[in-house]
């Protein structure tokens, strides 16, 4: 086999045709003409075939040997030849050794998920790292944590290091006889794929990761090289793996943030408890180590599309709902949680209505958006005194004051900005022929109104070219009356839908008032644009 289980390496020793006799031992690392370092030994893609190329002597060789770092060589090239991924034929092993998991039940025993940072399927083993998160997995637990045979949460109280409460995760396998995979997720990694764990134990490999990568990016949870020092080398087919031009399943020496290992070598090859220490390396570098050192394969795969990795670097943990912040780092992962699945449909025409001349009414916001923008500003709590005198205002004086909360209070007004530039400006555009706009705003508030406190609005213009006014919760339910009437047109708006926006132009044309609000409390989110 090209790919023994276990490689002895120095040096890649390469003989060609002219140079094999009929017993021949290869040369030591430095002796001969036939040594080559790795980087000069690449692949030659044929027809349904590949082989090794020696560019130092433009020699295509029929035997391969290395010794020391070069294995990992020895690994890459395995991954095509002769015939194991071909051009023509894409990859023709991955089928190879599959388990099937038909009709199989709960006979597949148990499986250990590790959560990290925040660390086990029928064992659950959460790490929130930070006191922001315990709330947060604490709810999880309440709602799902009757799904699982045990859980085990270690809480930020603990100071657990990062590579101890791996070493635990894996440890909680290793130590059930009945855990037959050990399952490691991290916080950045956001799986879309339901049948992801299957597909990963179908494959049935000892460690197996799947691919996830950040939109629009390079950066993924593998290496397809490592360099003399043992860090990052791109490798010659890491972008065509991570683009998806070449698929399959890929031995390589480096994976993270997400994988699969079999419980039964990490009760054999894996049996040290401290697969997450090695040197000085961070805890993912010392485990990928410690793996090699064993001699154990690290696969990955790209057959499937399983999901992404979030970019966390510069996550917020101030705010009671900080995802809301997350619009320029995660931009595909906060319009998948705020922006209204029709709003597509809005964008196309189809899904806009005119209650009023020159009123657009179109959904915008989730249900997640609309709830969370109103608890972040009851959390914050600093509601206006709804009278004249406002000093968060330019002259300090408003001619038509509610009771609200400014974006630029909770200092959201550069993500608000970001939402109405992506998402309201191309509507606007398109429902205002010739009008363009950058989505500039003074003015962008919640406003809250109450029966006791302030139930309605006088009849005003807004300072504004065009304003946009979105309902954060539902008349109904949470109140009873709202609304806003158009007085030149004598056109009301009584019912407003939860997460739709009404926009509307705001001076000379479109004086308007709001209704009493006769029960519960209406919160609506309101932008002067253009001002």
């Amino acid at each position: 086999a090209f790919l023994p289980e276990k490689v002895t390496c120095q040096g890649l020793g390469l003989l060609s045709a002219g140079q094999f006799p009929g017993s021949a031992s290869l040369p030591d690392a430095g002796q001969g003409s036939a040594f080559s370092p790795t980087d000069e030994v690449v692949l030659k893609f044929e027809m349904g075939h590949v082989r090794a190329r020696n560019l130092a002597y433009d020699t295509l060789p029929v035997l391969i040997h290395g010794n020391g770092p070069t294995k990992l060589q020895l690994n890459y090239l395995g991954n095509y030849i002769p015939r194991f991924w071909t051009f023509e034929t894409g990859c023709t092993v991955c089928d190879e050794g599959l388990r099937s998991l038909k009709g199989i039940g709960v006979r597949l025993g148990t499986v250990v998920l590790g959560v990290a940072p925040v660390p086990s399927y029928s064992l659950l083993c959460p790490h929130p790292q930070e006191q922001h998160h315990r709330a947060q997995v604490e709810q999880f637990l309440t709602e799902h944590g009757d799904k699982y045979q045990s859980v085990k949460l270690v809480g930020p109280e603990v100071r657990m290091a990062n590579a101890e409460a791996r070493n635990m995760g894996a440890d909680l396998c290793r130590q059930d006889r009945t855990c037959t995979y050990y399952f490691s997720v991290d916080a950045d990694v956001a799986l879309t794929e339901p049948d992801s764990l299957q597909l990963l134990i179908e494959q049935n490999k000892n460690v197996i990761a799947p691919l996830v990568t950040r939109h629009g990016r390079l950066w993924s949870n593998f290496w397809g090289a490592l360099s003399a020092d043992g860090y990052y080398a791109r490798s010659e087919d890491y972008v065509d793996i991570v683009q998806g031009r070449r698929v399959g399943v890929w031995n390589v020496p480096y994976i993270s943030n997400i994988y699969l290992i079999k419980g039964s070598i990490l009760r054999a090859e894996l049996l040290h408890p401290d697969l997450f220490h090695h040197s000085k390396l961070d805890a993912d570098m010392a485990f990928c180590a410690n793996i090699r050192q064993q001699e154990v394969f690290m696969f990955l795969t790209n057959r499937h599309t399983f999901g992404h990795l979030l970019s966390l670097d510069n996550y917020q943990t101030t705010h009671l709902h900080s995802d809301l912040w997350e619009v320029f780092s995660n931009p595909e992962d906060w319009k998948e949680k705020y922006i209204h699945e029709d709003y597509t449909k809005a964008l196309a025409g189809k899904l806009v209505e005119t209650p009023c001349p020159d009123v657009y009414w179109f959904p915008i916001f989730t249900e997640a958006a609309c709830d969370e923008l109103v608890e972040e500003m009851e959390h914050f709590g600093q509601w206006s005194l709804g009278d004249n005198k406002d000093t968060r205002i330019q002259g300090g004086y408003e001619n038509v004051p509610t009771i609200d909360i400014h974006m630029n209070q909770i200092n959201f007004e550069r993500e608000w900005h970001k939402f109405l530039v992506e998402y309201i400006a191309p509507l606007t555009e398109k429902l205002y022929p010739g009008y363009y706009t950058k989505a500039q705003f003074d003015l962008a508030f919640v406003v809250r109104y109450k029966p006791d406190e302030q139930p309605s609005l006088m009849p005003h213009h807004d300072a504004s070219t065009f304003t946009v006014n979105i309902a954060l919760n539902r008349v109904g339910e949470d109140y009873e009356g709202g609304g806003c009437r158009f007085l030149r047109y004598n056109c009301s708006i009584r019912a407003p839908r939860k997460g739709w926006a009404l926009m509307h132009p705001g001076r000379l044309t479109h004086y308007h008032e709001g209704l009493p609000t006769t029960r519960g409390t209406r919160y609506i989110a309101v932008s002067f644009v253009d001002p």
